[in-house]
């Protein structure tokens, strides 16, 4: 088959080779193109792209690689180096376990408040802490206010409920209550000395009355009495 020109310029547009490389690709193929392609990639005259594999020969490919050749550090993710930053792809099963994990973590556990041996409330791990960072102000001061009351927190769920860390938390909260009950008594005690010196004070008022009447009843008495004996 004679070869034109314009197969050649064609096929040099396609793979950029010489003249004479692009002629015996076209010679090879019987002046099919997409054969002349094949041909000077397989002679490595142009490249081949990564995983790629044609042929019009009837050849087959060559099987892929199985799953249990693959390294299990490439099934669960893939590194890539970017301008020196290194980035990790995750495969959708390592989101599913990731999420499992958070959710086990932020939701199964909680935080259980009891008084007087009796539970009160329990709040998801995630609650407490969304209350603790966009309401700090406020759920702070309630937590350790609440312990000086009485109240006693724990901790439960598959993860957080551990005898160490209630007992921790036990401890802490028999000391804040111990110090409650000593600053109300305290409280108490200064209240009944003012109570106390404030009905003294007001007995003593009330004294001073009384003799500040008798002593006007007197002087009245005493004016009178000289008013008669002036007359005699």
């Amino acid at each position: 088959m004679e070869i034109t020109l314009e197969q050649v310029e064609k096929l040099r547009e396609k793979a950029n080779v010489s003249y004479a490389l692009a002629k015996q690709a076209l010679e090879y193929s019987g002046g099919n193109l997409l054969d002349a392609l094949i041909y000077l990639e397989e002679k490595g005259a142009i490249p081949r792209e990564e995983g790629a594999y044609f042929s019009t020969k009837g050849e087959v490919p060559p099987p892929p690689m199985p799953p249990s050749a693959v390294p299990a550090g490439e099934k669960q993710g893939k590194k890539h180096k970017k301008g020196g930053v290194v980035t990790v792809s995750v495969s959708k099963g390592g989101f599913r376990r990731l999420f499992q994990i958070l959710r086990r973590w932020l939701v199964d556990n909680e935080l259980e408040i009891w008084r007087k041996d009796k539970p009160i409330t329990a709040l998801p791990v995630l609650i407490l802490i969304l209350l603790v960072v966009f309401a700090y102000y406020v759920t702070i001061p309630l937590l350790v206010l609440g312990l000086f009351l009485g109240f006693r927190y724990r901790f439960s769920g598959p993860d957080l409920e551990r005898e160490d860390l209630n007992h921790v938390m036990g401890s802490v909260a028999d000391t804040a209550a111990d110090l409650g009950r000593q600053v109300m008594d305290e409280l108490r005690s200064q209240s009944g000395d003012a109570s106390g010196e404030a009905r003294r004070a007001q007995r003593e008022v009330e004294d001073l009355e009384r003799q500040a009447a008798d002593l006007e009843r007197r002087v009245e008495q005493d004016l009178l009495n000289g008013r008669g004996g002036d007359k005699k």
